[in-house]
C-alpha cells in the first residue's frame, strides 16, 4: 500500500470510530481490550493519535506528548475530542513529505512509518469497537495483510530487541488465502515468522522449512497475531505442528 492510501485508511477508520462514539453506549465493555469500556478505548486511541503527531512534528527527537484529558462522561464532547486529534494527525501526515525524518517505533524513521502504523492501529481499534457492539466491520484484506506483515517484519523484531520475548526457535508461515493479489512493499500473500538476530534484523540465508503453515484469511491472521482470536475461532487449515503454532502465538509478538 502507498503512503497516501495509509493516510486515507486512517481518516476513514477514525471517521467511523467517531460516528460510533456519537451514538453508542460509552460504558459498553470491549472484550478484545480487557478491562476497557468504549470510552476508555476512545481515550487510548485519541491519545495515540496525538502522541504519533507529536513524533511527526519533533524532527527526529522522541517526545512524550501528554494528551489533554478526554471528556469521558460527555458523549458528544468525547466524540469531538477524538475527531479533533484524528483530524490533526491526518492533516499533519498529508502536509509532511513521506520521507520527513522523525522518531518512529521501528525503521525507517520517517513519516511514512507513522502513516502505516496509525492506519493499522485505527483500523484494529475500529474493529474492536464494532465487535463489542455486535456489528463487527470486516477489515479489508489489503490492510489486514499489511498488518500481518507489520507484525512479522516490524513489531515482533522490536519485541525481541526490547527484551520482551526471545527470538523464535521455529518457523511459522501464514498463507493469506484472500490476499493472492497483494504483493507490494507493505504486504505479501505469504508471510513468515522466524528467528531474528540480536538487533531485530531478519536472519540471513535460505528460507528454513516451516514447522507450521496456516492457510487463513488476512483478517483472521491479523486477529490471531494481535490476540483478538484463537485457533479455535478462525476458519483455517493447518499443515505441520499445532503445538508449535500455539507456542509461537502465545508469545508477546506485539506490544
Amino acid at each position: 500500500m502507498r503512503h497516501a492510501e495509509f493516510i486515507a485508511v486512517t481518516e476513514d477508520a477514525a471517521t467511523g470510530f467517531a460516528m460510533l462514539l456519537g451514538s453508542a453506549d460509552l460504558e459498553t465493555p470491549v472484550p478484545t481490550c480487557p478491562g476497557w469500556s468504549l470510552a476508555q478505548l476512545a481515550e487510548h486511541l485519541g491519545g495515540v493519535h496525538r502522541w504519533a503527531r507529536a513524533q511527526l512534528l519533533a524532527g527526529g527527537a522522541q517526545v512524550d506528548e501528554q494528551a489533554a484529558d478526554a471528556p469521558l462522561s460527555d458523549q458528544q464532547a468525547l466524540a469531538a475530542w477524538f475527531r479533533e486529534g484524528a483530524t490533526a494527525l491526518v492533516e499533519t501526515l498529508r502536509e509532511l513529505p513521506e520521507d520527513a525524518p522523525c522518531w518512529a517505533l521501528y525503521p525507517p524513521a520517517r513519516a511514512s512509518t507513522w502513516a502505516k502504523r496509525q492506519a493499522l492501529e485505527t483500523t484494529l481499534h475500529l474493529w474492536d469497537a464494532t465487535e463489542a457492539l455486535g456489528i463487527a466491520v470486516p477489515i479489508p484484506s489489503r490492510i489486514a495483510a499489511a498488518g500481518v506483515a507489520e507484525v512479522a517484519n516490524d513489531m515482533y523484531p522490536r519485541q525481541v530487541a526490547l527484551g520482551r520475548m526471545p527470538s523464535l526457535d521455529a518457523v511459522v508461515v501464514f498463507r493469506l488465502k484472500d490476499a493472492a493479489g497483494v504483493e507490494d512493499a507493505t504486504a505479501r500473500p505469504v508471510i513468515r515468522l522466524r528467528a531474528v538476530g540480536e538487533l531485530g534484523e531478519a536472519s540471513a540465508g535460505a528460507p528454513t522449512p516451516a514447522d507450521a503453515t496456516l492457510e487463513v484469511s488476512a483478517q483472521d491472521a491479523l486477529l490471531l497475531l494481535w490476540k483478538r482470536r484463537d485457533l479455535a475461532t478462525v476458519d483455517a487449515r493447518l499443515a505441520g505442528s499445532r503445538d508449535t503454532l500455539e507456542r509461537v502465538l502465545s508469545h508477546p509478538l506485539v506490544p
